[in-house]
């Protein structure tokens, strides 16, 4: 087995790296100095799915072009109506297992008392305090003024789940493969020669480091910015053994894109409903997010190491 073409993986991260600074110089020069909630930043959130999230495949084209070895994308989609029952189970129950993963945790570790990984909130009285801190007291203001009332934290995470779900296999898909294409495609088969474990480090640590320019933005870790990268790293390295193993296990990298997607889909809902939550920390990206994903992963490998249902390699191997 031919050794990873170090030059081309190089190009690859240059390409992905300096296209997504000069989106996030930019957002700064449009104004995008914090991601909190709010009308303005939501624009700006937009921007990210559009100009900032296709770059990975944008250089994983370039790079195969530059290679002339084919492309990867073609596929993508082959065999995919045989594929999609594993793609429906392994989709809906990662989506399902890391959901479960992060609340439970946080319920835990909050009543415990443990700093910083936040408080879940269940009182309309305290929802009410903590959006007004959120979104202002304005907006608060005028939905309770309106009549739609404020919905209890249960429902808001029932709600954002099964919006998660639909959403990762939808919308939010479709702006992951933009990533996925790059960093669990091309990359991660230029990378396999190194072995899984290796690999999916390297890949999750440049992931993690590629989401730089925005994290120094504010975006996920605010105020923390300057140290955000380091704790990107810590939550992208287990997140790359997750989703490598769903492309593995579905057999195409939609898989990765259906994970990817549903886990941006109810990532705010944690934000809505915890009090007390240090960024660096708490739910969704923090380290208990690392430590959720990490667990769902190591379950996930367990499961489909030919137990669950004989993975694409498995029967290879087997044939």
């Amino acid at each position: 087995m031919r050794k990873p073409r170090w030059n081309l993986v190089a190009l690859f991260y240059v390409l992905a790296l300096g296209w997504v600074s000069l989106v996030a110089v930019a957002l700064y020069a449009f104004g995008a100095r914090s991601f909190a909630m709010g009308g303005v930043a939501q624009v700006f959130q937009l921007a990210l799915g559009v100009f900032y999230m296709p770059a990975p495949m944008v250089a994983a084209l370039i790079v195969e072009r530059v290679a002339g070895e084919g492309y990867f994308i073609r596929e993508t989609f082959r065999g995919f109506w045989r594929k999609l029952p594993r793609l429906l189970l392994v989709g809906v129950g990662v989506t399902v297992g890391t959901f479960a993963a992060l609340t439970g945790l946080t319920w835990l570790l909050g009543a415990l008392g443990v700093p910083g990984i936040g408080r879940l909130i269940w009182t309309s009285e305290e929802l009410v305090a903590h959006f007004r801190e959120v979104f202002g007291p304005e907006v608060v203001q005028r939905t309770l003024e309106g009549g739609a009332g404020m919905p209890s934290a249960v429902n808001i995470l029932l709600v954002a789940l099964v919006g998660a779900i639909v959403a990762g296999f939808t919308m939010n898909a479709l702006f992951a493969f933009g990533e996925e294409y790059g960093w669990r495609g091309w990359l991660m088969n230029e990378l396999r020669p190194m072995g899984p474990v290796r690999a999916n480090v390297l890949t999750g640590a440049l992931w993690g480091l590629w989401h730089t320019p925005i994290i120094w933005l504010g975006f996920n870790y605010a105020p923390y910015n300057l140290i955000g990268p380091l704790f990107m790293v810590v939550l992208c390295v287990p997140f790359s053994f997750l989703l490598w193993r769903m492309r593995e296990y579905e057999g195409s990298v939609l898989a990765a894109c259906v994970g990817h997607g549903a886990f941006n889909g109810f990532a705010g809902a944690f934000v809505l409903v915890l009090a007390a939550r240090n960024p660096l920390l708490g739910a969704p990206t923090g380290l208990i997010g690392a430590a959720s994903i990490g667990i769902v992963a190591a379950v996930l490998w367990v499961l489909t190491q030919g137990r669950l249902w004989p993975t694409e390699t498995d029967q290879r191997d087997q044939g």
